[in-house]
């Protein structure tokens, strides 16, 4: 997870230590819906997984992607 956030951090261009995993959707002036289809694309982009379209909506908060994060050997949660 600390490999994701230094990873959002940067592209949300906000300080690493503003972000924690409870982070929320919106609560980062950055972090509105077209950021929030960024981060999805340049998640499966850079730790290459896939994230399903109908799980989008609920990645609500930067934890949400976790379990996306270890998903690089073919399997992902369900949305």
């Amino acid at each position: 997870m600390d490999e994701f956030l230094d990873f959002a951090a940067a592209l949300l261009d906000v300080p690493r230590e503003t972000l924690t995993p409870e982070t929320a959707f919106g609560s980062v002036p950055a972090w509105d819906s077209v950021m929030h289809l960024r981060l999805v694309m340049e998640t499966e982009a850079r730790f290459g997984v896939p994230i399903p379209l109908e799980a989008v909506p609920n990645l609500l908060k930067l934890a949400d992607f976790a379990p996306y994060l270890g998903a690089g050997a073919g399997a992902h949660p369900r949305a």
